[in-house]
């Protein structure tokens, strides 16, 4: 099986530790199976930070060298992979990325670590701020549904 795993955010955090769940991770797809990563740095920074840190073994880095000005890094970077082999597994920290890859067609295992997860990729993550007459909305859309049920008979009045 052909596995493409996102350095960033799975092996590495955001502060440059390593993520211990995502190194198990690796190591348990790595033991059987074609493991390549993506990542934003370039290949000697990444071979340099996976050395250091004793992640040996993967059998393909990309880098920021397939990098367009026009693309998303990691889409590119998939787009070039599939293009060298089938690709049958796409593991990242990112939703939205996982997201894009499960609508190619791809399994995608989505490694969410509290601890290592970047804030904007997390399910508690502060959303955009809404307009004013969004806000207006939604309390009128409340409003109605309580008057509403409030003129509804009770339960009890339905049986006397």
């Amino acid at each position: 099986m052909n596995i493409i795993l996102s350095l960033d955010g799975v092996l590495r955090a955001e502060s440059g530790e390593p993520n211990r769940a995502g190194v198990l991770v690796y190591y348990a797809l790595n033991a059987a199976h074609r493991v390549a990563f993506i990542t934003k740095d370039s290949k000697a920074d990444a071979a340099h930070w996976l050395q250091s840190h004793g992640i040996i073994g993967y059998d393909d880095l990309l880098d920021n060298s397939v990098d367009l000005a026009s693309d998303d890094l990691k889409k590119r970077q998939f787009t070039l992979s599939r293009k060298k082999a089938p690709i049958e597994l796409y593991v990242d920290s990112d939703p939205e990325m996982c997201a894009w890859v499960f609508a190619q067609g791809i399994p995608t295992l989505l490694v969410s670590h509290p601890s290592y997860l970047p804030v904007e990729h997390r399910p508690d993550a502060p959303r955009k701020v809404r307009k004013w007459n969004e806000i207006e909305e939604a309390i009128t859309k409340n409003n109605i549904a309580k008057s509403e049920f409030a003129s509804k008979p009770k339960e009890a009045e339905l049986w006397d």
